[in-house]
C-alpha cells in the first residue's frame, strides 16, 4: 500500500526511489517496475528514510558504511546458524562411520535452536507488505475452489491446499479482531511469523494429519505456497471476471505477478534463516511452475528457481523413500520428488541443457495410484484403498484423479533422460541403433500402461478434463518420438522419413483435440501450450519438407501426402491465431508461427513454383527477419545453399508461456 509523504504526495516504491526515478504509485506493484521486471523488488516502505535499530553495545565511533556492513554481516551470522542444519547425509558423509549399525559410536544429532530468532525491523516490513494482501482470501479461495472443480492437480492436493487456505484464514480472522488498523494488523501478524517460522517443522512417525496442520501453520512457506496455488489457480477463471476489479485488481495477470513476488519473498525468508523442510520443498515447486506460466520457460527465473529446487530435494533426502515419518509425508514427499524430476526433463528439453537430477542416483519407489483424500485418511480407510489397488499398482476404477499422473510422469521422465542423454551426447557410434532401441522402449513403454491411460482422438469421455489428460500422455510419447527423429536428422544430415511421418501424427492429434474443445466449447485454455510445445516443431518439420518438395517439384506419396499437409497446416495456422489470445503470454510466439506457415503456404501454392525463381532472386522466399526473426537452417540442409533463408525459430527457441494443465502444472 502506498503511504502519502508529509508533504501529501505519495510515497514512491523503493526501486523508484533509490533510482531517482517517476513512480506511478500503482498497488501491489507500480507500472514502472512490472515494465523493467523487476515486481519481486516493488516494495512501498512505510518509512523509507528510516535506519534499522543497532543495539547500544554495538555502537562504536567509526565510518558510517563501515559500522553498518559489520552489523549486517553480525545479524546476518545470527540468524543463520541459529536455524540451519547439514540436513541429509549419505553414505559417504563425515558421520556415516558413527551412524552404521552394529558402531557403538555416536555424535548425536545436530538440531536447530527452538528459541525464536531476532529479526530486523526491515524484514517485518516487507512480511507486513505481503502480509496486506491477505484482506483479498475470499477472492483466492473463489480463484482456488473454481480450480480444483476442475482439476486436483498431483502433487498438492485439496486437503493440503484447503489446510493452508483454512488455517490462513483463521490466522488472519484472528488478527483482525484483535487489531482494527489495517497496517498495524499487518505488522504484527509479519511480526508473529517470523516468531514461528524459525522453529523447526518436527515430523515423526506417529504424527496426525491434525499435528501437521498445526505444525506448519503460521510460517512463511505456508503463506507462499497460498499465493502460488492462487497463481496457478487462474487459468481456470476468466481473466475479465468481475471479481478482479471488484477487488481492484485490472486483470487476472496482474494477480499472478504479484503471486511470484510474495512467493519470491517468502522463499528469500526461508533462505535467509536457512530453512529448509517439507512445504519449502513444495513451494520451491509450485514457485518454479508459476515462473514458467508468467514468464515462460526461456526465461532465466524458472532455471534459477529449479536448481534451488534440485538442492533442496537433495538436502532433505527426498531422492531416498522416508521411512521415519507418517504415511502421508512419505507420499508427499514421493511426489514432490516426482515432481521436481519431472520439471528439471521439461526444462532440459525445452532449453536443450543437461538436466540437474540424474535418476541413477534415485532410490524412490513409484507413488502409489491413491486420493489425496485416502493419503490423508485413517489408517482403515487408507489401507483398504491400498488393497483395492492392481498388482501393478494402478487404481481398479480408471481413475486419472488419483495418482496415475505422477506415475506416468515419472515413467516418461525417465525415458526423456536418456533421450536428452543421447541428445547431448557427442558421440555418434550407433547412433542409429540406439534411436531405434529408445524409440521401441517409449511404444513398449506406452503399451504397457493400462487401457484406461491410453488416449483415442474418437474417445469421448465425461469429463473433458480426463480427455485432456490422456491427450497429453499420448502427445509426450509422440514427441519422444518426434525428438529422436529430429536428433538423426541433426546428427547424420539425413531427412528420415519417421520425422515427417511422426509430425504429422502429431498435428492430427492436436487437430483432433482442437476439434473437440471447440465442440463442448471448453479447455481451449489448456491446448494452448500443446501447440507451442509439440505443435509448432512439427509444423515446422512439415512447413520446412513441403517447401524443398516444392522447390524440387517432386511428387506426391504415401510418405508425404502434400495436399493433407497444406490443408492441415493451414487449419493449424489459423488455430494459432484464434486458441491463443493477445492477452496470453504465448501469443507472440503463436503469431511468428503462423505468419511463417502462411508464408510457406502462399510460396508453394503460388501460380510460379519455387523452383522457377532465378538463381540469386530472394524475393519469393525472403521472410522478414525483423518481423520472424528465424533461424534453423540444419533443417533445409536437403535445398541448395544458396537459397536456404533464416527459417522457422521455434524448432529451437520457440518460448511457450501459460501451460495451466499441462505436466508444469503441479500445483
Amino acid at each position: 500500500m502506498s503511504t502519502t509523504r508529509r508533504n501529501g504526495q505519495l510515497s514512491s516504491c523503493e526501486p523508484c526511489r533509490k533510482s531517482k526515478l517517476r513512480c506511478d504509485h500503482a498497488t501491489p506493484v507500480c507500472g514502472r517496475c512490472v515494465r523493467r521486471g523487476r515486481q519481486h523488488l516493488c516494495v512501498y516502505h512505510p518509512a523509507p528514510l528510516t535506519q534499522p535499530t543497532i543495539p547500544r553495545e554495538r555502537r562504536k565511533r567509526r565510518p558510517t558504511t563501515e559500522v553498518n556492513l559489520h552489523d549486517d554481516l553480525d545479524h546476518w551470522s545470527e540468524k543463520k546458524t541459529s536455524v540451519s542444519t547439514p540436513g541429509f547425509l549419505g553414505n559417504t558423509s563425515y558421520s556415516d562411520v558413527f551412524t552404521d549399525q552394529g558402531s557403538d559410536l555416536s555424535i548425536g544429532s545436530l538440531s536447530s535452536s527452538n528459541d525464536p530468532v531476532p529479526v530486523d525491523s526491515q524484514r517485518i516490513q516487507l512480511g507486513a507488505r505481503a502480509m496486506l494482501l491477505l484482506k483479498y482470501l475470499p477472492m483466492y479461495r473463489a480463484i482456488i475452489t473454481a480450480r480444483f472443480k476442475v482439476w486436483k492437480g498431483w502433487t498438492l492436493g485439496w486437503p493440503v491446499t484447503n489446510m493452508v487456505l483454512t488455517t490462513t484464514e483463521e490466522m488472519w480472522d484472528a488478527i483482525t479482531r484483535e487489531e482494527t488498523d489495517e497496517s498495524q494488523r499487518a505488522l504484527l501478524l509479519s511480526k508473529r511469523l517470523f516468531e514461528k517460522h524459525t522453529r523447526p517443522v518436527e515430523i515423526h512417525p506417529s504424527m496426525s494429519w491434525a499435528e501437521f496442520a498445526s505444525a506448519t501453520t503460521g510460517r512463511w512457506e505456508t503463506i507462499g505456497l497460498l499465493f502460488t496455488t492462487v497463481g496457478l489457480s487462474l487459468g481456470f477463471t476468466s481473466s475479465e471476471d468481475s471479481m478482479f476489479k471488484q477487488n481492484g485488481w485490472a486483470e487476472a495477470k496482474s494477480v499472478a505477478v504479484t503471486a511470484t513476488a510474495v512467493a519470491d519473498l517468502c522463499l528469500q525468508f526461508c533462505d535467509s534463516a536457512g530453512i529448509i523442510n517439507d512445504l519449502v520443498c513444495s513451494l520451491l515447486l509450485q514457485q518454479t511452475s508459476l515462473l514458467t506460466n508468467v514468464y515462460g520457460e526461456s526465461d532465466y527465473r524458472p532455471w534459477r528457481r529449479l536448481g534451488e529446487l534440485t538442492t533442496a530435494v537433495f538436502a532433505l533426502g527426498l531422492h531416498q523413500e522416508s521411512t521415519n515419518c507418517p504415511f502421508f509425508i512419505r507420499e508427499m514427499r514421493k511426489r514432490t520428488m516426482v515432481g521436481a524430476y519431472t520439471a528439471d526433463k521439461i526444462l532440459a528439453t525445452f532449453l536443450g541443457r543437461p538436466p540437474l537430477i540424474s535418476w541413477r542416483y534415485c532410490d524412490i519407489p513409484m507413488p502409489l495410484d491413491l486420493s489425496f483424500e485416502e493419503i490423508a485418511s485413517e489408517p482403515a480407510v487408507r489401507d483398504t484403498a491400498i488393497a483395492n489397488l492392481s498388482p501393478d499398482g494402478w487404481n481398479r476404477e480408471g481413475s486419472l484423479k488419483k495418482g496415475a499422473y505422477a506415475r506416468v510422469a515419472l515413467l516418461t521422465s525417465i525415458l526423456r533422460e536418456k533421450i536428452l542423454g543421447l541428445s547431448l551426447s557427442r558421440s555418434t557410434d550407433n547412433l542409429a541403433e540406439q534411436i531405434e532401441e529408445l524409440s521401441q522402449e517409449s511404444h513398449k513403454l506406452y503399451h504397457g500402461l493400462p487401457r484406461f491411460l491410453h488416449w483415442h482422438p474418437e474417445s469421448n469421455l465425461v469429463s473433458r478434463v480426463d480427455d485432456h489428460l490422456l491427450f497429453e500422455f499420448h502427445l509426450d510419447f509422440l514427441y519422444n518420438d518426434f525428438l529422436l527423429y529430429r536428433l538423426l536428422a541433426k546428427r547424420t544430415q539425413t531427412q528420415p522419413d519417421g520425422m515427417i511421418s511422426t509430425a504429422l501424427e502429431i498435428l492430427n492429434a492436436l487437430l483432433s483435440m482442437v476439434a473437440k474443445a471447440n465442440r463442448y466449447r471448453s479447455l481451449g485454455w489448456a491446448i494452448a501450450w500443446s501447440l507451442c510445445y509439440a505443435g509448432l516443431p512439427s509444423a515446422g518439420v512439415l512447413s520446412a519438407d513441403l517447401l524443398r518438395r516444392s522447390r524440387l517439384r517432386m511428387p506426391e506419396s504415401t510418405i508425404f501426402p502434400r495436399s493433407e499437409i497444406i490443408q492441415k497446416l493451414s487449419i493449424f495456422a489459423s488455430h494459432l491465431d484464434t486458441m491463443i489470445q493477445p492477452d496470453e503470454g504465448n501469443h507472440q510466439i503463436a503469431q511468428q508461427g503462423r505468419r511463417a506457415i502462411r508464408h510457406v503456404l502462399d510460396q508453394v501454392l503460388s501460380v510460379h513454383s519455387v523452383s522457377d525463381i532465378p538463381s540469386g532472386s530472394s524475393s519469393a522466399l525472403e521472410l522478414d527477419p525483423k518481423e520472424l526473426n528465424l533461424v534453423s537452417p540444419d533443417l533445409l540442409h536437403s535445398i541448395d545453399v544458396d537459397d536456404r533463408r533464416p527459417f522457422l525459430d521455434w524448432l529451437d527457441g520457440t518460448e511457450c508461456h501459460e501451460p495451466w494443465l499441462t505436466w508444469m502444472n503441479f500445483s
